[in-house]
């Protein structure tokens, strides 16, 4: 989906900021924007720009003409991501009146009004009415489910190496067609309105995940159940598809697993052979050496076991632990979760003082927070969870291989447990 030269243009230059700039999406509209000449603010909390406390917002706003939100809740807990919403939304509005902002776009979901038995949906709708009633000019864009998260889907509704779904129509796009129908919105006059985009096919999500496995050679077996739910939800041939009038874009889910399949050669190829990289772990360690010995300059050295789960193969030590010298009150603590073949632990829920960002350092992990989607976290990648988060899902993601994840707190120092069991 090209951007549509035919619109109407604001300007021929503009300052256009965008909310949640470091993200799947947001990344890709900031490539785009400034592919098309104009000013772009990559602006999320790494950045110095944070929405929920109002930080940075008036600088980065100051002058712009276009401002998008493609931020999103750290939890689909339906309080934490109306709450979310609902503080992000009042701050960005308030500091784009005061900068003259002509133009807000968000970013929404096809099918929100139809999937409010998820709480993290009612979030999206109540965000949405507080766009249309800011006073500042708006265009929202409903999307359909993306390419990037079949993956999700499939691991939420695995049993063993069976994938149980419904047949339920389904019309997924792909991400960079989403940038590109956000980017044509954006460089046009405000709709004051809602639009849906969607990719080109509609068939069942059953056959959808089917293929998707099938392309990503996954050996998973995709078993259709007209019970099945869609991320605990149940779902019918209206839930999950646009209507009459959306926009459709051009790439099909063939074409977007070529060039994804492609693209991974392409960097496996050009990696340094195993033996000479090192490793996830090692670069965690290299972390850790760096926190303890530059940025502390205090010795590191092991805590000990900070508690070891029921399950008997997991464990959970604490690797090191320091005060944080400009933030009283705050420590930062380092734990290392190890998972044997099919282990894992226990529901629990982290202390409301702790920020905490994991690093999965070998195997994977299954993880689901706050009663959202599962997801599975492999060596290398990293998640992040809030104050207060619950952890109804941690366990290693295969039957046959181990598993580890480095956890690092940022929480109150005289914090003695990082996690309470879910004893119910």
């Amino acid at each position: 989906m090209k951007t549509n030269s035919s619109n109407k243009r604001v300007g021929n230059h503009m300052k256009i900021v965008v909310i949640g700039g470091s993200g799947l999406i947001g990344k890709k509209v900031v490539n785009n924007l400034r592919e098309e000449g104009h000013e772009v603010v990559a602006a999320s909390p790494s950045s110095g720009v944070n929405t929920l406390t109002g930080e940075g917002l008036a600088e980065a706003l100051a002058g712009a003409q276009v401002v998008f939100d493609v931020a999103n809740s750290p939890t689909f807990e339906e309080n934490a991501s109306l709450e979310f919403f609902e503080r992000s939304g009042r701050n960005l509005f308030a500091a784009e009146a005061v900068a003259g902002v002509r133009h807000h776009v968000a970013l929404s979901l096809v099918g929100t009004e139809r999937l409010l038995a998820m709480g993290y949906f009612g979030a999206k709708l109540a965000e949405e009415k507080l766009i249309k009633g800011s006073g500042i000019p708006y265009s929202i864009v409903r999307a359909t489910q993306f390419f990037e998260f079949l993956g999700a889907i499939a691991q939420s509704a695995t049993e063993g190496q069976m994938v149980r779904l419904p047949s339920a129509a389904f019309q997924p796009i792909a991400a960079e067609d989403v940038a590109a129908a956000l980017t044509d919105v954006a460089l046009g006059e405000p709709l004051n309105d809602t639009i849906e985009v969607a990719g080109p096919e509609r068939t069942g999500l059953d056959e959808l995940v089917r293929r998707f496995l099938r392309g990503t050679k996954d050996p998973r077996e995709v078993i259709t159940d007209a019970k099945a739910r869609y991320f605990g939800v149940a779902v019918n041939d209206q839930t999950l598809v646009p209507g009459v009038n959306a926009r459709i874009a051009p790439t099909w889910l063939e074409d977007w697993l070529s060039r994804s399949n492609a693209q991974k050669q392409t960097n496996e190829t050009a990696s340094a052979p195993k033996s000479s990289r090192p490793s996830p772990r090692k670069i965690a360690l290299g972390l850790l050496l760096f926190l303890c010995g530059i940025a502390f300059a205090t010795p590191c050295v092991s805590a000990g076991s900070a508690h070891d789960t029921s399950n008997e193969k997991s464990k959970v030590t604490l690797v090191y632990e320091h005060v944080l010298p400009n933030v009283p009150g705050k420590s930062i603590k380092g734990v290392l979760v190890e998972y044997q073949p099919g282990g894992s632990s226990p529901a629990h829920t982290h202390p409301h003082s702790a920020f905490i960002y994991a690093t999965v350092l070998e195997g994977a992990i299954r993880s689901q927070v706050n009663n959202g989607p599962v997801m599975v976290y492999r060596a290398g990648e990293s998640f992040s969870e809030m104050p207060g988060d619950h952890h109804g899902v941690s366990a290693n993601a295969s039957e046959t291989e181990p598993a580890r994840l480095l956890a690092v707190f940022v929480v109150d120092t005289d914090e003695k447990n990082l996690t309470t069991n879910d004893t119910k």
